[in-house]
């Protein structure tokens, strides 16, 4: 069985990786995680190493799930410009891949764009971290022996650990302005998902291009009635009216990767 390499491996790696117990997988990351059986680690940084190794054999499809090094310009240009072009040109040279998918970000739409957007809308990035981020995508597009799919998520949440309880959990009287009403949001869980049945269910290899993965915006107020019942969000949050950028989903829903 050919293998899939996930550059970046980290907390979606994980969960690609548990979804697909059958598949085998090398994960490289700047550190070890925990020991999974179908994973083979390799501890690499990609902007630091002066010699890669990553077996070349049998390599089906890579996932590049790439972070800034830090939040500022700066990191996003190391984090993602910089490493791309080193693990493009790895890539290029050493492995024969037939799938390749890029994670990306909503961010790349801006906050001026409008609301229900798609992708047939242009992105717009608003700041210079959204502007290297598309970027990026440009740049490994153009360089990849085939036709990525660039998966946009907004708001990564985990179901199990929510943002909004843990602010709730380590309160200490300061309240949250939130800038908008509403959030745009994907799970991390439902984001390993959707790459999981795109790597393992033949029936999908045709996609390729952006695919924004988000839910239906939601008002604020309403998540944490549902994560947090048991209090009031008025005590821990300062409200806003406020619209934004909202998206729509139906693209990802008629492609059937979240069935």
């Amino acid at each position: 069985m050919k293998k899939v390499l996930i550059i970046g491996y980290g907390d979606i790696g994980r969960r690609i990786s548990l979804k697909l117990p059958g598949q085998d997988f090398i994960g490289v990351s700047r550190s070890i995680p925990a020991d999974l059986s179908n994973v083979e680690f390799i501890q690499l940084d990609w902007i630091n190493a002066s010699n890669f190794i990553i077996p070349a054999e049998n390599i089906s499809a890579v996932v590049l799930i790439l972070k800034p090094s830090s939040p500022d310009k700066a990191g996003y240009q190391v984090g993602f410009l910089d490493a791309s072009n080193r693990i493009m040109s790895f890539l290029n040279n050493n492995i024969s891949y037939k799938q390749l998918i890029i994670i990306s970000s909503t961010r790349v739409y801006g906050l001026d764009n409008g609301r229900n957007i798609t992708e047939a809308i242009k992105p717009l990035p608003d700041d210079d971290q959204g502007r290297i981020i598309l970027d990026y995508e440009k740049l490994v597009t153009s360089e990849s022996k085939v036709d990525p799919l660039i998966l946009r998520p907004s708001g990564l949440y985990d179901d199990q650990n929510h943002w909004m309880r843990s602010h709730v959990n380590s309160f200490q009287g300061k309240k949250y302005p939130l800038h908008f009403a509403e959030a745009n949001m994907f799970s991390r869980d439902n984001l390993s998902s959707v790459i999981a049945k795109y790597i393992h269910e033949r029936e999908f290899a045709h996609l390729s291009g952006p695919l924004i993965c988000s839910d239906s915006a939601c008002m604020y107020h309403e998540i944490f009635s549902f994560i947090c019942p048991e209090h009031s969000f008025e005590d821990f949050f300062i409200i806003s009216e406020k619209q934004g950028k909202t998206f729509n989903p139906q693209k990802l829903i008629d492609s059937g990767l979240m069935r």
